[in-house]
């Protein structure tokens, strides 16, 4: 199953050598499950695609000053965690964090 989770504000945190920046995303990711004769072996979630936009932390922002991000187009690196998902609680993406020097996007479930 395909699913997009919009993200932003406080569940958005980049890193850049420069200044403060905001995001905002659309995180696109998929649940699976692994079925067997005998029952569900495994039960799934990865992240297919993130895309959005960053800019500074300043209300004076214009529309070419913002960064677009797309990870497909620019080889970003993405990582799901779903470390901290707990089996009674809902499933969907809660923060994204997002190194634009090392190009790598974590999301976090």
């Amino acid at each position: 199953m395909n699913f997009t989770t919009k993200l932003s504000g406080y569940n958005v945190t980049t890193s850049s050598d420069d200044l403060e920046m905001e995001g905002a995303f659309d995180v696109y990711w998929e649940f699976y499950t692994e079925v067997r004769e005998w029952g569900i072996k495994d039960v799934g979630i990865y992240v297919t695609k993130v895309t959005g936009v960053v800019y500074k932390n300043d209300e004076s922002v214009l529309e070419d000053e913002r960064i677009k991000i797309n990870s497909e187009d620019d080889k970003w690196a993405i990582f799901t965690d779903h470390s901290q998902l707990e089996y009674g609680s809902s499933i969907c993406p809660q923060d994204v964090y997002v190194d634009l020097n090392g190009k790598i996007i974590n999301v976090n479930f």
